[in-house]
């Protein structure tokens, strides 16, 4: 910032944008260099979670009803497994933590490769440290029944209900594995034939059932299916052998043959609760590895192949909605809409519940608008949009699949209308939503029916592990593929790739603004100066081509900062903050934005927020070198101190200052100095009052001044003291944002009798850098740049000044943090036309010590005292190139 003779402010500190919330973390600049933070956000999936977890397809035998459509923020890996974390399922559940989450996962890992006695003993452990968690009592009695020791499964779970309730998830699993106990002891008990039993075994089938039950007994579970066949070939007409032979095939790990087993058993005899109790626990394990192959044949582009995978996925665990989705998924990508309409159908029908019915109606809806069935689609549509008791989020993705299908059939302002009752909610389904709104807008003027783009068909990505399929719908994207490749090269730091599938992104939707989004978060991040100027020109694209109207307020706020639009940005943020959508952590964020518009009243107010939010301490009344709390995770004290240095300087419309300078021109840049022509090694002191008529103009500048000063001392007979006393009024403006020069234009007025009127001309730049006071670190290095020049009108004479100073400034933590010394090199040269034309240059050393006053919870410290000393050695020039240099100063 500029430390200029024309006093810009005394708390010039640099104003860096505080981090905001995590989702918008590193987003867009709210400084004065709007290019140099970058987007970070990236969209997150409609969700409609169906993952089939290991709690709830344990050893009982039962496959659960239950399926979640969970409001997760982000998808998640599609490698990984349900775990100790996304297994808590009480309501009020602490979450898992420390020892008892690493323990809980290596019981699930246990579990998942098949070592139930190990899953057993890392369970209990994990539930004497956290006996709360209704997950870990029924994983505990999975393990247990895994091992056939269903009586044990049962009293545990009797034990969690007696302690933790009756939860539904407990009761009904152990409703299950009492039922299972029952039929499988019956099963091993059906060697004993009753007398008279018109269906007791003789003979050779006699002999085969006999080895296999004691086959059984014994554990020897492949002879058991080698007997139970022998005997079945006899005697078919046995259920309790089909049932053996199903226990046994399970219980050796063929779940292939124990699954046709139990479909010949239905076949034969027609289909039973014992029946149906082993074939959704056979059916739960073998579901799984169908609908990873169908996944893989999604991948390789097999979508025939992939849609009959997904087909034995469903027929082998049919309450599993995350195979329906899977199902229809496949169908959608093969653009078999009937068939798509009958999956869907099959959906409803074993889902009547309207939770579990909504996405399945409205794709069904979808599917039977894109075969011009419009009528029908919209008999689902009103079905769906009666869903009630789905979750919010998948209640807010229907209704934008559902707009596509109105705004294609060239009826705006029906999609406007059905979308008007969704607010804002900060989540993944906003983009998506305001994309539509503007489309739909768009449209109004000129609705044109179209047919439903295959490349708009909603999204179903399914992403799989060892225990089911989790699908998560998202709303028409034709850029989804590569937005998704983007994302992922970024989260493995592949900025290139992240870049390229970015850049494809929006070249496969040019008018979602989303993609744009994250083609400028990509520019950003390679850190190359070429990519960030493209990076800024993509965000002046989006604000001229109005595209901020089809993203929510905060991401549009932050793309018109990173535009260097702050009237648009502030606006922004304020309808963001109007609708209850402005976070804490983005305070600061929207004060710089009101701060570059001008808006310095509404800047203070947000500035003060950022700071509440804070919850720091009030900073210089302590030592800076203790941490502090920040804004949010990412926000560092120095970013707490930019936002108070900020507030300070939206708030200040005035000021003044002292200087006392022996032989000092450009040493300490003019804090109330006018230098006098011809006057060389004399002192000089002097006052200034300044005003900003509009206030904090950003990183602009305008003020008026009106100053008092005399030299004294003079050496050579030179005039001194009251015959030298003149008074300036004049002006000054910084014009330009990112360069530090200001040009200034003043009227001397005599007062002493050796002063004569004339206008002075002035401009003066100033640079470097660690120039300001800073509280993340204790000593830092710094340059100090000054150069200064003018000119009289009257008199016709000119001068200049320049210097640099060299070295590292400290703060003294040890008596106050507001105190700083600045020792240094120094290189200075000065020219006064008046004097003669040579250019006097020296050399030397200086130090400088501030000391800083005047800050508040809300303010850095707006005034400070500087005294600085320099002894130069002449390099060129005449004598006033060395010597002594001193200088003080008083800014209020």
């Amino acid at each position: 910032m500029i430390d200029s003779i024309f006093m810009r402010r005394a708390d010039a500190l640099c104003v860096d944008a505080v981090a905001v919330s995590l989702r918008f973390r590193g987003l867009f600049a709210a400084t004065r260099d709007v290019r140099e933070r970058r987007l970070s956000v990236c969209a997150t999936p409609f969700v409609l979670h169906a993952i089939a977890a290991v709690v709830l397809v344990g050893a009982s035998g039962a496959a659960s009803n239950a399926y979640a459509q969970s409001g997760a923020a982000s998808a998640p890996n599609a490698q990984s497994a349900p775990n100790a974390q996304s297994a808590q399922n009480a309501p009020n559940a602490l979450p898992l933590s420390g020892a008892a989450y690493r323990v809980a996962q290596e019981a699930y890992a246990a579990y998942a490769r098949g070592d139930y006695a190990g899953a057993v003993a890392r369970t209990r452990e994990a539930i004497r440290q956290r006996p709360d968690l209704v997950s870990l009592r029924v994983l505990l009695a999975n393990s247990l029944a895994a091992q056939r020791r269903y009586g044990e499964a049962s009293r545990s779970l009797g034990d969690a209900i007696a302690q933790l309730g009756a939860d539904p998830a407990l009761t009904s699993r152990r409703k299950q594995i009492d039922a299972l106990s029952v039929s499988t002891r019956a099963v091993a008990h059906g060697s004993r034939q009753q007398a008279g039993d018109p269906n007791a075994l003789s003979g050779a089938a006699l002999n085969a059932a006999q080895h296999a039950y004691k086959a059984y007994a014994a554990k020897d579970f492949a002879a058991t299916v080698r007997y139970a066949n022998d005997a079945l070939a006899l005697r078919p007409d046995l259920l309790r052998l089909h049932l053996l032979l199903i226990d046994a095939s399970s219980a050796a790990g063929d779940d292939a043959n124990a699954w046709a087993a139990d479909l010949d058993a239905m076949k034969r005899f027609g289909d039973n609760d014992e029946l149906r109790l082993r074939r959704g626990f056979i059916g739960s394990r073998l579901a799984p590895k169908s609908a990873a192959a169908s996944y893989e044949a999604r991948r390789q582009h097999d979508d025939a192949r992939a849609a009959l995978l997904a087909r034995d996925a469903v027929s082998y665990a049919p309450d599993r909605v995350g195979y329906r989705m899977q199902l229809i998924d496949a169908l959608f990508a093969a653009n078999d809409l009937p068939a798509v309409e009958a999956a869907a159908s099959a959906a409803i029908a074993d889902f009547p519940a309207d939770g579990a019915s909504l996405m399945p109606l409205t794709l069904r809806g979808y599917a039977l608008a894109a075969q011009g069935r419009a009528s029908d689609a919209d008999t689902d549509f009103a079905r769906a949009l009666k869903a009630n008791h789905a979750s919010e989020r998948d209640q807010r993705v229907a209704r934008t699949i559902i707009a596509d299908v109105w705004i294609a059939a060239a009826e705006p302002q029906r999609a406007l209308d059905l979308l008007a009752p969704l607010p804002t909610k900060s989540d993944d389904t906003d983009a998506a939503i305001a994309l539509r709104r503007a489309r739909a807008r768009a449209s109004l003027s000129h609705p044109v029916a179209s047919s439903l783009d295959p490349l708009r068909r909603p999204i179903i990505e399914c992403l799989l592990d060892e225990y089911g399929s989790s699908c998560y719908v998202y709303a028409a994207d034709p850029g989804f593929a590569a937005a998704r490749a983007a994302q992922k090269a970024s989260a493995a730091n592949d900025k290139a790739g992240a870049l390229r599938d970015a850049r494809d992104a929006v070249q496969a939707a040019p008018d979602d603004p989303q993609h744009r989004v994250q083609l400028i978060n990509a520019l950003a991040a390679t850190g190359d100066k070429g990519d960030a100027r493209e990076a800024n020109d993509q965000a002046r694209y989006m604000v001229n081509a109005g595209m901020l109207d089809a993203l929510p307020d905060m991401t549009a706020a932050y793309v018109a900062q990173r535009a260097g639009n702050g009237r648009v940005a502030y606006e922004r943020f304020t309808m963001a903050d109007k609708a209850g959508a402005l976070p804490p952590g983005a305070t600061a964020d929207a004060g710089y934005a009101a701060m570059h518009a001008h808006r310095n009243r509404e800047a203070a107010r947000y500035f003060e927020r950022a700071v509440d939010a804070s919850a720091a301490p009030s900073p210089d009344t302590e030592s800076v070198a203790t941490p502090t709390p920040t804004l949010t995770s990412t926000s560092t004290p120095a970013q707490l101190n930019d936002i108070r240095s900020a507030h300070a300087d939206v708030t200040r419309n005035w000021g003044f200052n002292a200087s006392l300078n022996y032989r000092g021109a450009g040493m300490q840049p003019g804090y109330a100095s006018s230098p006098t022509p011809g006057t060389s090694n004399n002192w000089q002191g002097g006052v200034e009052a300044y005003w900003r008529p509009f206030g904090s103009l950003g990183e602009r500048m305008f003020e008026v001044y009106a100053r008092g000063y005399e030299s004294f001392g003079v050496k050579n007979g030179g005039a001194s003291g009251v015959d030298t006393l003149q008074a300036t009024v004049g002006a000054r403006a910084k014009p330009f944002t990112q360069i530090d020069a200001i040009v200034a234009f003043e009227r001397i007025i005599p007062i002493g009798s050796r002063v004569n009127p004339d206008w002075l001309a002035r401009l003066a730049y100033s640079g470097g850098f660690g120039t300001e006071r800073r509280v993340d670190v204790p000593a830092w290095w710094t340059t100090r740049i000054y150069a200064e020049t003018g000119a009289y009108l009257n008199a016709g004479s000119v001068y200049a000044t320049t210097n640099v100073q060299m070295g590292r400034t400290f703060r003294m933590d040890s008596y106050s943090p507001k105190w700083t010394v600045f020792p240094y090199l120094v290189v200075g040269a000065d020219y006064d036309s008046s004097v003669d034309h040579s250019i006097p240059l020296g050399a030397g050393v200086g130090i400088s010590t501030r000391y800083w006053f005047r800050d508040s919870q809300y303010d850095a410290p707006r005034s400070y005292v500087d005294l600085s000393v320099q002894y130069r050695l002449k390099i060129s020039g005449d004598d006033r190139a060395r010597g002594v240099f001193f200088g003080a100063v008083f800014a209020y």
